[in-house]
């Protein structure tokens, strides 16, 4: 090998090992109202309302992770805690107008991709997290877009199309070798459950009033006299709106060209009641249909090495623990306050104070702790003190006694907890 030669071979060598490693790209699926008890990969049968992500998890490519607690029954603040890594008791958000309602902590999700130097953008369609709220959910972002349908009802957003196409056009902005991170939030399966005509799950020997795209103020009408009839077609709708994500989604990905290197989190920020309990919709409760959302992961085996998310010590995961998942696996660094682990004892919390004076029988101030299969809520406003038995009791419908060994305990920890105060 002669001199110039071995000069150019150092050269390369120098180069190959100052060489920035390559970073995964993230794409964090947050689906609105979306129960895990509604999708394949929990157990459900009725409707196959997820084909495509069915497809990743039977070829092994996409974790399917169980029991993990949404911090609250409605979107601000588990939306603040996915994208702050902090239960409500510390981002603060736990208000739709007034002190409380305004994500504050400037160190946010995207805040830390920006800083490492990837693109991010967030493509959402929930009117509460839009710019004109002035909410701060955009803090962080190079880009974000408010994908709202241009209709009179706010709980109409735009579709899973839509959010799907908005972010896909972004992506054609970035250079190739750009590492990004971006957030799409659909509001598909939120009431009101919209008609597909792909798809036709509603029975059509059903005569009630439940249709497609039927407006809230007649979900709220009908909602505390549902039969079981009207419950199974609210089901069907909600069911083609969760097909109708999943379908965006196989769009998205299949279009995907940096899809070998890119690691895909899907969550809800909360699930949703179908006339079970004589609600329609959200805030009410704490029980297992609002709070027990999916979470679904597809990291690259290049990858695998760096991901982290160990679950609690009784089983399940907080929403805490995205924020520092996400980024341990990029290789970011994370303050030491957010924790990778679960804590011992999942917490959810709900301190809804309506705007409008019609709604105010939708104040509710309720919190809730888990712990294995125990899961124990107390309701600040009205009283009283339940506990459940997940396990033996998946639909939390047999309160167990106050004489259950555990109730004393239990009670205990949920005192001893932090939880969000009005300031």
């Amino acid at each position: 090998m002669n001199f110039r030669n071995l000069c150019l071979l150092v050269v390369l060598c120098l180069a190959a090992s100052c060489a920035k490693p390559q970073q995964p790209n993230v794409v964090l699926v947050i689906v609105d109202t979306l129960r895990s008890d509604h999708l394949p990969g929990y157990g459900y049968q009725r409707h196959a309302t997820t084909p495509f992500l069915s497809e990743l998890q039977d070829s092994g490519e996409l974790q399917v992770l169980e029991g993990l607690l949404a911090s609250s029954s409605w979107t601000k603040p588990s939306a603040a805690t996915i994208f702050t890594g902090l239960p409500p008791a510390e981002h603060g958000v736990m208000r739709l107008v007034g002190p409380g309602s305004k994500l504050q902590h400037s160190d946010t999700l995207a805040q830390e991709f920006t800083d490492a130097g990837y693109a991010t953008a967030c493509v959402q369609s929930n009117f509460l997290l839009t710019r004109a709220m002035r909410s701060g959910y955009d803090q962080g972002f190079d880009a974000y877009f408010d994908a709202i349908g241009a209709k009179k009802d706010p709980h109409r957003g735009s579709t899973a199309a839509a959010v799907v196409a908005t972010g896909q056009q972004w992506l054609r902005t970035l250079d190739e070798d750009q590492p990004w991170f971006l957030v799409l939030h659909f509001f598909d399966p939120h009431a009101s459950f919209e008609d597909h005509d792909n798809v036709d799950w509603a029975d059509e020997d059903y005569d009630g009033w439940v249709t497609g795209g039927v407006s809230t103020d007649d979900l709220r009408e009908h909602e505390a006299n549902c039969t079981a009839a009207d419950i199974a077609e609210l089901g069907a709708y909600y069911d083609e709106e969760i097909l109708a994500v999943d379908n965006s989604l196989r769009d998205f990905i299949d279009a995907l060209a940096t899809w070998d290197n890119t690691v895909l989190l899907l969550t809800a920020d909360h699930g949703e009641e179908l006339g079970e309990r004589g609600h329609i919709g959200h805030t009410q409760t704490l029980m297992t249909e609002l709070v027990d959302v999916p979470l679904m992961v597809r990291v690259p085996e290049k990858y695998t090495g760096q991901w982290q998310l160990p679950p609690s010590t009784y089983g399940g995961y907080a929403m805490t623990q995205i924020y520092p998942a996400l980024l341990n696996v990029c290789g970011i660094d994370f303050d030491s306050s957010r924790s990778l682990q679960a804590p011992d004892v999942l917490q959810s919390q709900v301190d809804f104070a309506p705007v409008r004076r019609e709604h105010i029988e939708k104040y509710v101030q309720k919190r809730a702790i888990r712990r294995g299969a125990l899961h124990m809520i107390s309701d600040q406003r009205a009283g009283g003190v339940r506990m459940f038995d997940i396990k033996a009791d998946p639909q939390m419908q047999s309160p167990l006694e106050s004489t259950h060994p555990e109730f004393e305990g239990m009670l205990e920890l949920l005192e001893s907890r932090a939880w969000w105060q009005q300031r």
